[in-house]
């Protein structure tokens, strides 16, 4: 994927739209959110996991969208499309390559602050 992991330029149209003081607010909860995601990802038996990565999916497609963590958005969007299609199996892969770009975000969006 070429697409950034922090894409600024929607961040500041975030901001012009909600006010930069309310960014670090919005900022701070959707990190909390995904540790929280890395944490239940990481710490659920295989099957628990892949329930999860569906729930999580389907949220990340607009939040991660919102923030401009435009990787993170392609990844769920694709995710949440192969959930709808029932092509998400026991082994699935998506599950270590979302902790991993989770992780990344993440470490992007602290790095930004």
């Amino acid at each position: 994927m070429s697409m950034d992991v922090l894409n600024q330029q929607k961040i500041d149209e975030l901001a012009a739209e909600i006010g930069r003081d309310n960014v670090p607010v919005l900022l701070e909860i959707f990190l909390g959110e995904m540790d929280s995601y890395i944490v239940h990802l990481s710490q659920n038996h295989r099957a628990e996991q892949l329930v999860y990565l569906k729930e999580i999916s389907h949220a990340l497609k607009s939040s991660a969208a919102s923030f401009g963590a435009d990787r993170l958005c392609a990844l769920a969007t694709s995710i949440d499309k192969k959930a709808k299609a029932d092509e998400l199996g026991e082994e699935c892969e998506e599950i270590a390559v979302m902790l991993d770009l989770l992780r990344v975000t993440r470490d992007a969006y602290c790095l930004w602050t």
